[in-house]
């Protein structure tokens, strides 16, 4: 069986939505499979990864969110649909997302582990520059690792719910720079 990217990317993003808002419990091992519920809440090793990933999107050194990924590591950010290579990209996308975002910040509300992959649920937040008001909507980060170091970094938000709550129009798009 061939797994088609997008409708893979539906199906985790889907999953991710039923189990915040339901709960695991709530689904059954049946809805959602016995492998969704073999994880292990997040060790101490996993706590530092992601209390670096969020301190780092959370301060003002770009570079310190680059330093955190493999020289090859990948950052995508799925709510509009952008992937950056290599810690200069990812560092820049920190640069960018600054400049455009005031109080950019992310709450991590829980984690969890599955080998080197980590899921951190949570929100994301900040005022864009311009806009009326703030937002602060729910994050699913997932992030693979190669035990030290972010290998890849996926982030899944609703693009569509931060510019409503921003009191932007659907179609805002950023200045160029």
């Amino acid at each position: 069986m061939r797994l088609h990217p997008t409708r893979f990317a539906a199906a985790v993003i889907c999953t991710v939505a039923a189990v915040t808002a339901l709960g695991p419990t709530a689904l059954g091992p049946t809805a959602l499979g016995t492998a969704a519920f073999a994880a292990q809440p997040a060790g101490r090793h996993v706590s530092e990864v992601v209390a670096d990933w969020s301190a780092a999107w959370n301060g003002t050194e770009p570079a310190v969110l680059g330093a955190l990924f493999t020289p090859d590591g990948t950052y995508t950010d799925q709510g509009i649909g952008v992937t950056f290579h290599g810690r200069q990209e990812i560092a820049g996308w920190k640069a960018r997302t600054d400049s455009l975002i005031d109080n950019v910040h992310v709450t991590v509300h829980a984690t969890h582990r599955d080998g080197c992959h980590i899921t951190v649920e949570g929100a994301y937040a900040g005022h864009i520059k311009g806009a009326p008001r703030p937002f602060a909507v729910p994050l699913a980060t997932l992030l693979d690792t190669d035990g030290r170091r972010i290998t890849a970094d996926q982030d899944f938000y609703s693009l569509n719910a931060v510019l409503a709550q921003s009191g932007l129009p659907a179609d805002w798009t950023p200045p160029a720079h």
